[in-house]
C-alpha cells in the first residue's frame, strides 16, 4: 500500500482509538508497514497506539495503567480492526513512536490477525509456533525479505522453511544425520 492510502487509513483508526480509549489517554495512533519496523515483515500492518506519558521514566507506569483501565477496550478495538482490513497483523500500545537502538520499551500487544496459510498449517499439524523474535540481525532479515520480495516465500517463517528445505537436501545434510544416529547407537550400548 502506498502511504497516501495509509494516511486515511491511519486518520480512520486514530480516530477510532480516540473514541475507545477517552480522556487524553491515547496521544498518537501510527499505521505501520514494511521498513517502518525491523519487525514488520513484507505485505502486514501493525497499528501502534501511542500511549500519553509524562516522559521515559513514566512509560512503564503508563502502559501499566492502560492495561488495567482499558484491558477489555483493548481487546474490542483488535477485533474492530481484524474486521477493518485483514492485512493488520498486531496492535501495539506503547507510550514509544518509534523504536530505540535497544529495541522496544515498556509495550504491550495483541496478535489481530494471523496469514490463513500459516493458521491453516498449524492446525494441520504441518508448522509448530517458533519464537520469532529471535534476534537475526541486519543481514538475516535482508536474507528473508528477498526470498519474500521474489515470491520464493509469503512469510518471513516461510522463507525459513524454505532454507530448512534447501539444506536437508545436501548431501553433507544427510551425512550428519548418520552420524548423528551412529552417536546414538554408541550412546545406547554404554
Amino acid at each position: 500500500m502506498d502511504r497516501l492510502g495509509l494516511g486515511e487509513i491511519e486518520r480512520e483508526i486514530d480516530a477510532e482509538a480516540r473514541e475507545r480509549f477517552p480522556g487524553g489517554a491515547v496521544r498518537q495512533v501510527v499505521l505501520l508497514q514494511y521498513g517502518d519496523d525491523p519487525e514488520i515483515e513484507p505485505g502486514d500492518l501493525w497499528v501502534r497506539v501511542v500511549l500519553t506519558a509524562e516522559g521515559p521514566g513514566d512509560y512503564e507506569r503508563s502502559v501499566q495503567a492502560f492495561q488495567r483501565d482499558h484491558g477489555a477496550a483493548m481487546e474490542e478495538f483488535a477485533g474492530h480492526l481484524a474486521r477493518k482490513l485483514r492485512e493488520i497483523r498486531l496492535v501495539e500500545f506503547t507510550p514509544q513512536k518509534t523504536v530505540d537502538r535497544e529495541g522496544h520499551g515498556p509495550r504491550c500487544h495483541l496478535v489481530v490477525s494471523e496469514r490463513l496459510a500459516d493458521a491453516r498449517a498449524w492446525e494441520l499439524g504441518e508448522s509448530t509456533q517458533v519464537d520469532m523474535h529471535t534476534t537475526l540481525g541486519r543481514s538475516g532479515l535482508e536474507t528473508l525479505d528477498t526470498l519474500i520480495m521474489a515470491g520464493i516465500a509469503d512469510t518471513r517463517a516461510d522463507a525459513i522453511r524454505w532454507a530448512l528445505a534447501r539444506i536437508r537436501e545436501r548431501p553433507a545434510y544427510a551425512r550428519l544425520g548418520e552420524r548423528i544416529q551412529e552417536i546414538d547407537r554408541l550412546r545406547n550400548e554404554f
